[in-house]
């Protein structure tokens, strides 16, 4: 059974490749990153090893802490995009007892498995501070591979129900997605209470005491005790980690006998309600329809949702950054450049148009069938973006200025958010009508394979950006120089809308005239299930 699953899985995986070219592409470029993080890890832990030994171990128990936490954690987040979940065996004759142990051993030869197990034994470089703490910690490495694959399947099996129901999903979604954009501001937080603490070392040795006494790093708490000479301690914290296993183990096989004989089945988002007054008031045309549906998009679907208030969080977050890391002695605590943050929502809005059809996914074929053109697709999508983007741009610009204590330069900022978001949107239409991008199919896990856009996504931003910089060249650059002479602000605005508007123009047209020409390939790309 255990090599009948890890074959399934990876044959899956092959004819995945063999049917999606564009995915050899994305396995190739995110191999090579694993690779490079590796390697950089390697530097670091013997650059650690050899400068400062004795802060070795601390830094291996709260490394491995992470390790745990994260597969833990991340369980939440791609339990609906796993191949072989175990509604997929509930009609063969299988039992949990012999089914479990070939998923466990699937789930570590996945890329997430494989590069845990390489992370692993790079942290042996940083154990070789004692020689039966090296040999400890690769007698454990299959222990805690174990406590993490086990420990994910766990926790994902004991929330499947409640992760089944949409709202759960797009919640944890939301969530996910919020802390990964905070992150840097999170960082900034910890790092300025760390300034506080006198001795940072005592602290993080402190944590990394109390983790290797829990399950979360009891596995690695044997080979520092072991470090110190403590006997005892490593034979207790191997007794922590080995009863942790075991009951990881069983907890597990409960969890998947019952999703054997009583599947979960994901459910909707409730009943779609008529549409509100914004949608009838767009035109009563093709243009006017696909913009209907889109908005109703950005209200429902979770992946759409997600962007929307990204745009307005991405601004407030770069804020906080500054006013963390204290870049102005003025009394407000703002410089004027803040006036320009709302410009950064470009990089979004040529990302938002450009995937907006591989959110369709095989729905799209619905355009295919029914002769509409790629003009209106491209000029509906824009303005379905057009009428959530630009109030909220707006409002942006004008809590900048008020922060910053300059409402003189709002024609600034309105000119460089508004002209740089205007040419991205363009770009985006352009770019997206022949690299639609990829994305989760509806249902499935946002966070699963095609969540950031895949390999087209990437190759479009190359495209989008050179684009966005040349066409918004003369608004954002006006606008800067409008922080010394406010009345320059005015011309940011001209440039902004005059030049936003051709570049929308533009892109809508030449994205429709190729979208006439490759609707076929669009459809295939999109809902390729690879």
């Amino acid at each position: 059974m255990v090599a009948l699953l890890v074959g399934l899985r990876w044959r899956q995986l092959g004819h995945q490749l063999a049917r999606n070219p564009w995915m050899i592409v994305t396995l190739v470029i995110t191999g090579l990153m694993a690779l490079g993080f590796l390697a950089l890890l390697a530097a670091g832990l013997l650059a650690l090893r050899l400068a400062a030994p004795g802060s070795a171990v601390t830094v291996m128990v709260l490394a491995g802490a992470v390790i745990v936490a994260g597969w833990w954690v991340g369980s939440l987040l791609v339990s609906g995009d796993d191949s072989l979940a175990p509604e997929r065996f509930a009609l063969l004759p299988v039992t949990a007892k012999t089914l479990l142990p070939g998923l466990v051993v699937a789930g570590t030869t996945t890329i997430g498995g494989i590069g845990t197990a390489l992370g692993l034994l790079l942290m042996l470089v940083g154990w070789s501070v004692n020689g039966f703490a090296v040999i400890a910690a690769l007698l454990t490495l299959p222990l805690a591979l174990a406590l993490c694959v086990l420990g994910a399947r766990v926790i994902s099996g004991v929330l499947a129900g409640w992760l089944a129901r949409r709202r759960a999903r797009d919640l944890v979604m939301t969530i996910g997605v919020l802390l990964a954009a905070c992150s840097g501001l999170i960082i900034n937080l910890v790092l300025s209470a760390l300034r506080r603490v006198g001795d940072i070392g005592a602290v993080f040795g402190g944590v990394a005491e109390v983790l290797a006494w829990t399950p979360l790093a009891a596995v690695f708490g044997v080979p520092a005790a072991l470090v110190e000479g403590e006997l005892g301690w490593a034979g207790a914290r191997l007794l922590i980690a080995l009863a942790t296993v075991v009951a990881l183990w069983f907890a597990a096989r409960a969890l998947l006998a019952a999703r054997l004989v009583a599947p979960i089945q994901s459910s909707g988002g409730g009943r779609v309600r008529s549409g509100g007054i914004v949608d009838r008031m767009l035109p009563a045309n093709p243009v006017g329809a696909i913009g209907a549906r889109s908005l109703r998009y950005f209200r429902r679907d979770p992946r759409q949702v997600i962007n929307i208030v990204m745009m307005l969080f991405l601004p407030a977050i770069l804020v906080g950054v500054i006013v963390m890391n204290r870049v102005s002695d003025d009394a407000v605590g703002f410089v004027s450049g803040v006036v320009l943050v709302p410009a950064i929502n470009a990089l979004l809005a040529g990302t938002i148009v450009q995937m907006s059809i591989a959110y369709d996914n095989d729905a799209v074929a619905l355009h295919i069938l029914s002769g509409v053109r790629g003009t209106a697709d491209r000029f509906g999508r824009l303005l379905a973006f057009g009428v959530v983007a630009v109030p909220l741009t707006v409002v942006l610009c004008i809590a900048s200025c008020v922060l910053a204590g300059r409402i003189d330069l709002l024609p600034a900022s309105l000119g460089a958010a508004l002209g740089l978001g205007a040419v991205s949107a363009g770009a985006g239409a352009f770019a997206g009508s022949f690299l639609p991008g990829r994305a989760p199919a509806p249902e499935a896990s946002p966070f699963g394979r095609g969540s950031s856009g895949g390999v087209q996504s990437l190759i479009a931003m190359a495209v989008m950006s050179p684009i966005t910089l040349i066409l918004g060249a003369p608004a954002l650059g006006f606008a800067i120089a409008a922080l010394s002479a406010p009345a320059l602000g005015w011309v940011s605005l001209a440039c902004g809308v005059v030049l936003g508007a051709a570049a929308v123009w533009g892109g809508g047209a030449l994205g429709g005239r190729i979208l006439d020409r490759r609707w076929p390939e669009v459809l295939a790309e999109v809902s390729s299930e690879s």
